[in-house]
């Protein structure tokens, strides 16, 4: 079974979920598939599955069923891991390149290119004086911006500390999640900025290369060089550029992992600017100088995803984020924090969470039973989320 061009057709989706993989391959020594999707994704059988080999040179084999939901994997081609050629499907995490696989059902339609109005996604550069550079940002308009005159409250939405300005595109599927949700009349038109949060380079890597010899900072290093530009950089541009409506009220951020903690940075310093703040799954132990170590966790065995022995100290917590106290109720429309319950940040969690109830900060908490620090979660959060951005009928937190 070959595809246009002679490549054997791989992936292939089976009624039951079932997925067959095939490589021609005549003068590989071995050829196996590896899941790269993490979290909760395991494989039946495992998570890199040997490919027999036929008498031609194709090597092939079916896992599953698999769940709905959307999969990475790479095969490996004597030891060297390598995108599918079958597949013109595939995605960017970070460095790290793998072929994507999709298994219909109902945990993917929300992510899916449907057949309904479709905005606009802008790759837009900006001059940020704060970080001395121009930098790179993706912006979504809603369904019939370019033809009308309307303003739209904004939402900043922040990446993890693997990815950058593309990861709630490539990764987040955030485009094709509010074509939907607006579709279905969920959610209220909104305008979607995803800066990069990686505060020492100007864009992701695929699209302007590192500087020779650059190697990655520390996790957590520089977490605080992209919030400090947020607001004196990035909005004014946006408000400048595009038909947003300006006041704090129409003004929502949000962020996971590292950009959760970037978010809660950045909101509690410019209550002034935003009234509308969500952190998925809070990645606190990057903060300057706040991680804790712990003993593992009773459930450390069933954990998924960094900082299962780490913590944040409180004082350090609250130096950092200011205005912690009763006096923000009244000023945020809403203030929430997504998790899933095996996130292996779950205990750095449970430390936040003590700390607001005991500063008076009222809070909305999204705890989603079996999912960890991963992007099937966060698909699902961000679904969540805008839904009850911008409603009238919301509260004070």
């Amino acid at each position: 079974m070959t595809q246009t061009g002679g490549e054997p057709v791989s992936p292939e989706i089976h009624a039951d979920g079932c997925v067959t993989f095939r490589l021609w391959a005549p003068d590989a020594p071995a050829v196996s598939v590896r899941n790269t999707t993490g979290g909760y994704a395991d494989w039946p059988g495992g998570n890199e599955v040997p490919l027999p080999r036929d008498g031609d040179g194709l090597w092939q084999a079916t896992i599953g069923p698999l769940p709905p939901e959307y999969y990475t994997y790479v095969f490996e081609i004597g030891g060297v891991p390598s995108l599918d050629p079958g597949n013109t499907l595939y995605m960017r995490d970070g460095a790290r390149y793998s072929s994507t696989l999709r298994v219909p059902g109902s945990h993917t339609v929300l992510y899916d290119v449907n057949p309904v109005p479709h905005g606009t996604l802008h790759q837009v550069w900006y001059a940020s004086p704060t970080l001395g550079m121009d930098r790179r940002m993706y912006i979504y308009t809603p369904p019939g911006y370019e033809r009308g005159t309307e303003r739209y409250p904004v939402l900043y939405l922040l990446h993890g500390g693997g990815n950058d300005e593309d990861g709630w595109t490539s990764l987040g599927r955030a485009p094709q999640i509010l074509d939907n949700l607006l579709a279905q009349g969920l959610a209220l038109p909104m305008i979607v900025v995803m800066p990069n949060g990686n505060g020492l380079l100007p864009a992701s890597p695929d699209y302007v290369p590192l500087p020779a010899g650059w190697q990655r900072p520390s996790p957590g290093t520089h977490i605080l060089r992209f919030p400090d530009s947020l607001v004196p950089d990035v909005i004014p541009f946006v408000d400048e550029h595009y038909r947003t409506l300006t006041s704090r009220e129409d003004r929502a951020i949000a962020g996971l992992s590292m950009g959760g903690a970037q978010t809660m940075y950045c909101a509690f310093r410019n209550l002034d600017h935003f009234a509308w703040v969500a952190v998925l799954s809070g990645g606190f132990p990057l903060l300057p100088g706040a991680a804790v170590d712990i003993p593992a966790p009773p459930q450390a065995e069933r954990l998924r995803g960094p900082d299962i022995t780490r913590v944040v100290d409180p004082g350090v917590f609250t130096q950092l984020i200011p205005n912690l106290g009763p006096e923000a109720n009244s000023r945020l429309r809403l203030f929430e924090l997504q998790i899933g319950t095996e996130d292996g940040l779950i205990s750095t969690h449970e430390v936040v969470k003590r700390l607001l109830d005991e500063r008076g900060v009222r809070y909305t908490l999204r705890e989603l039973a079996g999912y960890a620090h991963e992007w099937r979660f966060w698909r699902i959060a961000l679904a969540n989320l805008a839904q009850r951005l911008f409603q009238p009928s919301a509260g004070a937190a």
